[in-house]
């Protein structure tokens, strides 16, 4: 009975298995979720030396219902709005725009926002909207 301790001994090692299997798992899913955030389509341009390369940066600016206006994802208040799009203009950081607004968004908003977004220097300006489904 003196061999009873070194028998039942308690071990001390981590089970990392069960963890393991998460990490995999959440690698997967991020392998097969990252080409889908870019909705572009993959088509193989051909070459020629008429075609230049023109780097356009386009920049998000969204207002939500409430009449909050973001740039990207920083908050601007509209006071500050034609500023921060002039130096963003001036520094060359975009070249175009587009627009996103709340359906519930005061159109004079949207309006203050794309005369500033003009007076700017902003020419090329989109405005995103979700496709419509029709019944046939």
């Amino acid at each position: 009975m003196t061999n009873y301790k070194e028998r039942y001994k308690t071990q001390i090692q981590m089970n990392i298995t069960s963890m393991m299997d998460v990490v995999f798992m959440l690698l997967i899913i991020f392998m097969i979720a990252a080409p889908l955030m870019h909705a572009e389509i993959d088509v193989k341009l051909p070459k020629s030396a008429a075609a230049r390369m023109k780097e356009e940066t386009t920049i998000t600016v969204s207002i939500t219902k409430e009449g909050d206006i973001y740039i990207g994802k920083t908050p601007v208040a509209l006071d500050d709005f034609p500023a921060e799009i002039k130096k963003l203009v001036s520094s060359g950081a975009i070249s175009s725009i587009s627009l996103k607004g709340d359906e519930g968004v005061n159109y004079g908003l949207v309006m203050k926002v794309v005369g500033y977004i003009k007076e700017a220097g902003i020419e090329n300006l989109g405005l995103v909207a979700t496709p419509e489904r029709r019944g046939r």
